[in-house]
């Protein structure tokens, strides 16, 4: 497996948990914004680890964006890791796709992604993107046998937004209203299963379509 992260401690880290289980990792340092370093990061990849058989479009990144009080800054940053890096990132890999015969790409969106959410245009037009992403994909690979698919998760608890959780009693109040009670919040290793599901040959016959796991957010 191949952790491709901005931070490459955080990578580093990941990796090393994997190679302690028994299984072979190598951690990679990229944001997957810069397009010619993420080609440099793919590179590295097929050095270290040969071909890609499975893309997970993971990295992304979310500030509040309310109308009248966001700058380009943040704008762009969201724009860059979670449309521009899953893109470019996806085309870097498809020649290996190609010539195995294969592949699976797995985005991560969001319950954003369809449901809006105050102040956070920017971040969930990026996840409704990326949805769309998925579909546009499936079709386009669906005859070179790559399945394009999309996890929407709920609210889940991450060091990414633990600074937020930790500072913002309102956006909590709301995401518990919205929700119908306390409970919205997730751990990372509840999505997993879908994401393992997705990339096995069970779901070989399942493509362009948005897995939600969220507790039943987007049902309610």
């Amino acid at each position: 497996m191949a952790i491709l992260n901005r931070d490459h401690d955080a990578g580093r880290a990941v990796a090393d948990a994997i190679a302690a289980d028994g299984g072979r990792a190598v951690a990679v340092r990229c944001d997957v914004s810069d397009v010619p370093r993420l080609q440099r990061a793919v590179d590295a990849v097929h050095e270290a680890l040969g071909p890609v058989d499975v893309l997970v479009n993971n990295a992304g990144a979310f500030v509040m964006s309310p109308l009248g009080g966001t700058d380009e800054a943040g704008f762009d940053l969201m724009i860059g890791a979670n449309l521009k890096g899953p893109f470019f990132l996806t085309q870097a890999v498809l020649p290996d796709f190609e010539a195995a015969g294969r592949g699976k790409v797995i985005n991560i969106g969001s319950i954003f992604g369809n449901d809006g959410f105050p102040e956070s245009s920017v971040y969930c037009g990026t996840k409704s993107a990326l949805h769309m992403f998925t579909k546009v994909w499936a079709l386009d690979l669906r005859e070179r046998n790559v399945q394009v698919n999309a996890i929407a998760p709920g609210f889940v608890e991450t060091p990414l937004n633990a600074g937020f959780r930790a500072q913002n009693a309102d956006y909590r109040r709301r995401a518990d209203e919205r929700f119908g009670g306390p409970g919205v919040w997730m751990q990372a290793d509840e999505v997993t299963g879908a994401a393992v599901f997705l990339a096995s040959q069970d779901a070989d016959s399942v493509t362009g379509a948005t897995l939600y796991v969220d507790r039943g957010w987007s049902a309610y």
